[in-house]
Order: C-alpha cells, then sequence, then structure tokens
C-alpha cells in the first residue's frame, strides 16, 4: 500500500538535513517529493530541526560550523574556498559572507551550495565610499532581503555630500532596488553590520532631530523598507563608547567596548533588550575580559549560564559563565579557538540560489 504523501513529508521533515539527503538517493520518487517547496518549508519549520549551529571564520580564513556547541566541542571544516573576512548573518539556514573583496556570497553550510550576490547597479565606488550590509526574511512577500547602506568618504573625496543610501536584494527575485536615504546619520555606526531581529535590520546612529544628539537605534523593516526607531538604553551616548549591535537568542543586544577605550581597563558593558521595542527590558552586565582595547562580540548561549563570544581584538573564542561571572577561552578541537568572526545558524534545505525552490 502506498504511503501517502502527506504523511511522508510528515515522517521526512523530522530528520536531520543530512539523513533527508540520503533519502533522497534512495528513490526516484523520494527525491521528487523530499526537494518540494512544500517538504522544504516543512522541514525549516519543524522546532526540532531549530538547534543552533556556530559558523566561524577562522584562522587563514577557513569556514568552520560546530553542531554541539559547548565547550571542549568538535569543528568541522568545510569545503567552501575564499579569502573570507566577516559573516554578516544568518537566516533559516543561509548565511551571508562578505570576502576581502568586499564580495558578498550567499551560503548554506550544509548542503555547501552557494551563491554570489551582484554588486548593486547604483554602488558606489568601493574605494571612495564605506558599506554596511544586513540580512533578513520579508514575510510579507516570502523573500530574503539583503540590505546594503553606503556612503561617501566625506574626509578625503566626498566633503559635502552626506547623504546615505540603501539599496535592497531580493534573493528570490535577484534584483535590486534603491530606496529612500536613510534619514539617520549611519556613518556613526563604524561600519558595523547591522543586527536583524523582528523582520528590521538594526544600526546605532543619533538622532536624526536637528540639534538631537541623543543615541537611538535605527531600525530598517524589511517589509515596509522604511526606518523606524527603537530606545537605546539609558546610559548609551554618542559622544563615548565604541557600540556594536548584535543579536543574542533571538534578542537585540548591545556591546561597548568603550570602558576600555576610555578609562584605560579591560571591561566591557553588555545590554540586553529582553521585550522587543521595549526601553524597560533593557538589562546590562560587565565582562572584564582581560585584553586590552578589546570589544566582545556575543555569539549564542550555551544552555542558561553561559554565553560564546569573540574577543575581536585578540581574535579569541571565549565563554562566560553569568552566574559565576568567570571568562576563559573556548577549547574547540582539543584547543583554544582562534578566529576572525562567527555567526548562528539553524540546520536547513533551503538554496541560496534558488530560496524555496
Amino acid at each position: 500500500m502506498a504511503i501517502p504523501e502527506e504523511l511522508m513529508i510528515d515522517i521526512f521533515s523530522r530528520l536531520p538535513v543530512k539523513s533527508v539527503g540520503r533519502c533522497r538517493c534512495l528513490s526516484k520518487l523520494w527525491r521528487e517529493i523530499l526537494s518540494t517547496p512544500q517538504f522544504i518549508k516543512s522541514h525549516l519549520n519543524r522546532k526540532t530541526n531549530r538547534q543552533q549551529n556556530l559558523l566561524l571564520v577562522a584562522a587563514l580564513n577557513t569556514i568552520h560550523t560546530i553542531s554541539d556547541v559547548k565547550n571542549g566541542t568538535v569543528s568541522r571544516k568545510i569545503q567552501l574556498i575564499d579569502e573570507w573576512e566577516e559573516a554578516i548573518g544568518s537566516c533559516d539556514g543561509l548565511v551571508l559572507l562578505l570576502n576581502e573583496k568586499s564580495e558578498k556570497i550567499l551560503v548554506n553550510p550544509i548542503t555547501l551550495q552557494k551563491e554570489k550576490i551582484p554588486d548593486p547597479p547604483l554602488a558606489l565606488n568601493k574605494t571612495e565610499s564605506h558599506s554596511m550590509h544586513g540580512f533578513g526574511y520579508d514575510g510579507s512577500i516570502d523573500d530574503y532581503k539583503i540590505v546594503v547602506v553606503s556612503y561617501y568618504d566625506t574626509d578625503e573625496y566626498y566633503p559635502d555630500n552626506f547623504d546615505t543610501f540603501v539599496d535592497i536584494y531580493c534573493v528570490k527575485k535577484g534584483v535590486w532596488k534603491r530606496v529612500d536615504n536613510s534619514p539617520y546619520d549611519l556613518s556613526s555606526a563604524r561600519r558595523c553590520t547591522g543586527a536583524c531581529v523582528r523582520g528590521a535590520v538594526h544600526w546605532l546612529a543619533p538622532s536624526k532631530k536637528q540639534g538631537d544628539y541623543r543615541a537611538v537605534i535605527a531600525a530598517f523593516d524589511l517589509a515596509r523598507e522604511v526606518f523606524d526607531e527603537i530606545p537605546v538604553p539609558n546610559d548609551v551616548s554618542m559622544d563615548s563608547g565604541c557600540y556594536q549591535l548584535v543579536v543574542l537568542g533571538g534578542c537585540l543586544c548591545m556591546t561597548d567596548a568603550g570602558r576600555s577605550l576610555h578609562q584605560d581597563n579591560n571591561k566591557t558593558d553588555i545590554w540586553i533588550m529582553h521585550e522587543y521595542g521595549l526601553a524597560e527590558s533593557w538589562t546590562k552586565f560587565t565582562i572584564d575580559c582581560g585584553y586590552e582595547w578589546s570589544m566582545l562580540k556575543p555569539l549564542c548561549y550555551i544552555g542558561d549560564e553561559e554565553i560564546v563570544l569573540i574577543c575581536e581584538g585578540g581574535e579569541v573564542l571565549l565563554v562566560y559563565n553569568l552566574n559565576e561571572n568567570t571568562l576563559k577561552n573556548m577549547v574547540v578541537d582539543g584547543a583554544s579557538a582562534y578566529v576572525l568572526d562567527g555567526c548562528v545558524f539553524v540546520e536547513s534545505l533551503l538554496s541560496p540560489c534558488f530560496g524555496m525552490s
């Protein structure tokens, strides 16, 4: 008796990505069913398949992944050869990487499929400008979007041009478009990658009101393609500190190495916004990282007590215990891990070349 297709999808959607790949090789019928957009989406939405993995840009610009995130874990070096420089972010198993030529590559670290993203047709000259990137999902059109915010180098090339341009790439459609300029001066974000939470990409910026130099978070809504404003912690100021926005455990997170930069000590302040958009939900803790001129970038939690971080000054992977207030090097493959950048991702069957197709 033939098994109904709906039941097959329900059964196979509970399997890990690699097991699904093996099943595709067993039968032409199974390959067809397990490659449909319906199955890929069903597999992605299974909670059993949402375990967080780590992708690390390691020494010698190699890419490693960790499926069991813990101290003393083992990594897997994946065959993606390039001069990798930065992990911009991930969404539904797709990771956006940047190489030393500032080329954007969309990758599935599990299936090893990759796609080079073309430059925007209105891209500024790279030698005369600066760019920042963000990556996320627009549920209103069921598409993934790459956001490029760019502005001229006013110190050397264009002293009178303070415009901040915004270009958007729709991954499934394969098209770029330019939207209205940012009303915020995002050059103060120090070329940081945008943090994508709740369908918006976030950068730190001064208020857009004339004469008001308060710090705010400029949130670019991927569906509406406009900027909104999110409150920062009360003790954050644009005229001091060295801030960065990241995502930690699905929450917006802000780090500040300004204490080590301006007060000659080795501490980093970290805030977490537990309820999105609510100013009162910011909580703060401080880590003594022991590295001068460094910034800590949180990556993910290990259980409820520990956080994995990158020390960007020392290029070291660290584990901080929230309860014990201790910091130690993270051991990967039997030794301390030295990394350039990293991000979390989930396993998925999504193709960076064809989206859900």
